[in-house]
This record gives C-alpha cells, sequence and structure tokens, in this order.
C-alpha cells in the first residue's frame, strides 16, 4: 500500500512505538495498574495506532496494535486477547481501507463511527453471552466477590457507605463496627447489607453507563482516528518534505498525502437545520433520563450522551478556531479542549457556538454547508 510503507520515518516509527506501546505494556505488567492498561487499550490506542501509521509507518502501526492485543491477554487471558482483537482490528483495518481508498471524509466519517458502534456492540454481546444473558447482575456479583475476599473489603465498603454510595438498613447503622484486635471491622450482617447494595450500585449505575460509554467513545473514537491521524500525519509529511529539499527556500510543490478533503478543524460546525435536530435530542435525551420507565431512561440517556458528543466536538471547533486566531501553539490547541472536555464544559461551548454562530460560518438559506 503506497500510503502506508513499512517505515515512513525511523525516528518517528521507533517514537511513536516508545511512546504508544511502552506506556500500554509498562501498565499491564506492573503491579495494580492493569485497569489503566485495559482503558489506555479502550479509550486512546485505535487512535494511537492510526497516528502511528500514517507518521511511523506500517511496523509502528502493528507493533502498537501487537502491544495492545499482548497487553490484554496479559491481564486477562485468552477472553482479554479475543475481546481486544474483536474491538480494534475491525476499526484498524476500517482505517487502513479508508486511507487506502481516499473515500470522501463526510462518508469516511459515518464509516469508523459505524465500525466503532459495530465492534463495541460485538465485545458487549460477548461479554453478555459469557455472563449467561445478563452482564450488569454479574458484573455486580463478581464486585461482591471481590469485596467479600480482598483484605482492605471492609474499608473500601466502609468508604463507600461514608460518601453515601451504597446504605445500611437502619438496624444495622447502629452496630456497625465492632471492635477487634487489629482494630474495628464489620459486623457480618452489615457487611452482607453493603455488599448486597454494591451490587445494587454497580448493575444500576452499568444499565445506563455501558450503552453510553458505546455511543459516545463511537462518535469521538471514529472522529478522532481521522481527525489526529490526518492532522499528524499531514504536518509530519510536511515536515520532510522540507527537509528533503536540497534549497529550503525551494517554492513547495504539493504534497502527496492522503487527507480525503478533511476541512480545516477550525472551521467544522453542524448546518443550521441538523443542529437544530441534534439539540432536540439533547433536551428530548435530557427529559427522559428522568423517565420512571426504565426503557425509557435508558433510552433517554443514550440519546443524551450521541448529542452531547457531537456538540462536543463543534466546542473543540470553536476552540481551536479561537486559539488559531490569537496564534496560539500547536500543542495547546491539543491540550485546551481535552481539559475543557474533563471539566464538563466543552459540550456547553458547542451548543452555544450552534446558538450564537461565533464565527459566522452558517450563512441564511444555505442548508448544505459545512460538516
Amino acid at each position: 500500500m503506497k500510503d502506508f510503507p513499512l517505515i515512513r520515518s525511523v525516528r518517528s516509527a521507533v517514537l511513536s512505538v516508545l511512546l504508544i506501546a511502552g506506556p500500554i505494556l509498562l501498565f499491564a505488567f506492573s503491579p495494580l495498574m492493569g485497569l489503566y492498561a485495559g482503558m489506555a487499550v479502550l479509550f486512546l490506542l485505535p487512535t494511537l495506532t492510526c497516528i502511528s501509521g500514517l507518521v511511523g509507518g506500517m511496523a509502528p502501526f502493528l507493533l502498537n496494535a501487537g502491544a495492545g492485543l499482548f497487553a490484554m491477554a496479559h491481564l486477562f487471558g485468552g477472553a482479554g486477547l479475543s475481546l481486544a482483537a474483536l474491538y480494534l482490528l475491525p476499526i484498524l483495518a476500517a482505517f487502513l481501507c479508508v486511507i487506502a481508498f481516499r473515500a470522501p471524509f463526510r462518508k469516511v466519517c459515518a464509516v469508523m463511527v459505524g465500525v466503532h458502534v459495530l465492534s463495541l456492540a460485538a465485545v458487549y454481546a460477548v461479554l453478555r453471552s459469557l455472563a449467561g444473558g445478563d452482564l450488569y447482575a454479574a458484573a455486580g456479583q463478581a464486585a461482591m466477590d471481590a469485596l467479600r475476599s480482598s483484605e482492605l473489603g471492609d474499608s473500601l465498603l466502609y468508604q463507600l457507605y461514608s460518601m453515601g454510595l451504597i446504605g445500611l438498613r437502619g438496624e444495622l447503622a447502629e452496630n456497625a463496627l465492632q471492635l477487634t484486635l487489629g482494630g474495628y471491622a464489620l459486623s457480618s450482617q452489615a457487611r452482607e447489607d453493603l455488599l448486597l447494595s454494591v451490587n445494587t450500585l454497580v448493575s444500576s449505575t452499568l444499565v445506563t453507563l455501558v450503552p453510553n460509554v458505546i455511543v459516545t467513545q463511537s462518535i469521538l473514537g471514529g472522529v478522532m482516528c481521522l481527525l489526529l491521524p490526518l492532522r499528524f500525519g499531514f504536518l509530519a509529511e510536511e515536515k520532510r518534505a522540507f527537509l528533503s529539499r536540497a534549497d529550503a527556500d525551494a517554492p513547495q510543490g504539493k504534497i502527496n498525502f492522503p487527507d480525503l478533503g478533511m476541512p480545516p478543524f477550525s472551521a467544522w460546525h453542524l448546518p443550521r437545520g441538523i443542529g437544530w435536530q441534534v439539540g432536540a435530542a439533547l433536551i428530548a435525551g435530557y427529559l427522559l433520563r428522568m423517565s420512571a420507565a426504565p426503557a425509557a431512561a435508558v433510552a433517554g440517556s443514550v440519546l443524551h450522551a450521541g448529542a452531547s458528543a457531537v456538540f462536543m466536538i463543534q466546542g473543540a471547533a470553536l476552540v481551536n478556531f479561537l486559539q488559531k486566531s490569537r496564534g496560539t501553539r500547536r500543542v495547546w490547541r491539543v491540550v485546551t479542549p481535552i481539559v475543557l472536555m474533563l471539566l464538563s464544559v466543552l459540550m456547553m461551548i458547542g451548543v452555544v457556538d450552534q446558538m450564537v454562530n461565533i464565527r459566522g460560518l452558517r450563512k441564511p438559506r444555505e442548508p448544505k454547508e459545512g460538516i
């Protein structure tokens, strides 16, 4: 594949493996750090692997993907390897295909989001099957068993109780702690009551959390798997083309890079009509989340999560536009949206941009515009 030589740049290939595969393997083989390795594989590895492919070449692309699979196999055995492969491989294969065929950017975005949905849904279906049909109840029971067998179980249960996340029946709360030779410990009745509360907390939380993660990760992950690799890949190719010229002052020719016609991120926005539809979905989802019917509440939560993810992307585009107009360095244009997302304000920035049209990109009576 001409767009994926084995090595684009030795320096970029080595650095990408050290910065991507290195931390994942380090976390996987470090005590108490396996959770971070799993989260990195789920949320970061697809995008980072795609970046390494367009910046360093096919060799780091395969090595980083292999490192993620090896880490999951080490942590969770054959089941972890199979689930990681079921999630990662379709996404990475789709990325290679859309770059090789150089399809239009809008269509490619839809493809990558769709592949994320299918991959995550397949993982969920397999996990549900392994759990006997009720994944959430199995997860709650697993949390109970882990706390019951842990030496720190009583301490963790009491901390959850103190934070108000789990509760005790009134008659048990008065005598929950008992004095022992090693200090204080939970009474057997209080421990079992708290463990049942943990079971309920885990299973009820996962009912909405899992669908939300599938929707949010599919939208954000699908877009980021294109935006960041194409952008960083183009910058790296531009730098290599500049350095390869004998005369640095020579006029720059067109760089043969598969940018897929992606517009500048600072110009990404929702057309007015689509923006109203996403806004309506956001409001409807927010209202449905408060429904007493469990199915309606879950549907509302999913609807709200999807609309929020779309507005987060638009909010990040507005922040990028404002930072570019002020000449902000590239590193801060990457860091700032991440910080704003963690502070839960990036979505509101996107909503405000849709309502106020701060960048002046939505002209009246031009419904077919933007991204």
